[in-house]
C-alpha cells in the first residue's frame, strides 16, 4: 500500500525514474492528491446526470449502480481501497477526498429531497443517513471486490438495483 511504499518502490512499480516521478509529484501525497483530483473530474459526469434525473430512485439504481460497476471491475478499484485507507491515516490527504465525499453527498442528498417532495421517495426517511448507508455501501462493495469476492457485476446489478429501490421508494409505491 502507499502507507509502506517507498518513492522508490512506486518509481519501479511506475517504470519511471525517480526524476521523471518527481518532476510531477514531489511526494506520495502528492500522488495521492492527483488521485483524488482525478477521482473528482470522473464524477462530475455522474453528478451532472443524477442531478439532471426526474426519478432519484431510478438514477441511483440505474447511473449509479453502472459507475460502481464501473469501479468494480477496473484495475484502479484496488488502488481506490489503498487511497481511502490512505486518507484514514493521512490527514492531509483526507482533504481532497473528503471533498468528493462531501460534493457526492451534497448531490445525491439533493437528489432525493427532491424525490421526496414529488413523492418518489419515503418521506419518513432521513436522507442525509441513507446517503451515508449507500455511499458506505459502494465503499464496501469496493473493498470485498479488493479482495477478489468473485461477484460479478452480472449478479450485483439486480440484486442492488432492488434493494436501492425497496429502500428508497414510499411504503405503498412497488
Amino acid at each position: 500500500g502507499f502507507h509502506g511504499a517507498s518513492m522508490q518502490a512506486i518509481c519501479a512499480e511506475a517504470a519511471m525514474s525517480p526524476g521523471a516521478l518527481y518532476r510531477y509529484f514531489p511526494s506520495k501525497e502528492a500522488i495521492i492528491s492527483a488521485i483524488a483530483e482525478a477521482e473528482h473530474e470522473a464524477h462530475a459526469a455522474f453528478f451532472a446526470r443524477m442531478g439532471a434525473a426526474e426519478d432519484p430512485v431510478e438514477a441511483l439504481a440505474s447511473i449509479g449502480v453502472e459507475a460502481l460497476e464501473g469501479l468494480l471491475v477496473s484495475p484502479i478499484n484496488t488502488l481506490q481501497v489503498e487511497t481511502m485507507a490512505e486518507a484514514i491515516r493521512n490527514p492531509a490527504i483526507r482533504l481532497g477526498f473528503q471533498r468528493n465525499c462531501d460534493e457526492a453527498r451534497v448531490m445525491i442528498v439533493g437528489a432525493l429531497r427532491r424525490g421526496q417532495a414529488r413523492g418518489q421517495v419515503d418521506p419518513d426517511l432521513d436522507i442525509e443517513v441513507a446517503c451515508q448507508l449507500v455511499m458506505a455501501l459502494g465503499d464496501g462493495l469496493s473493498a470485498h471486490q479488493a479482495l477478489d469476492s468473485g461477484l460479478s457485476p452480472e449478479r450485483l446489478r439486480p440484486v442492488l438495483q432492488t434493494l436501492l429501490r425497496r429502500f428508497f421508494r414510499p411504503p405503498h409505491a412497488s
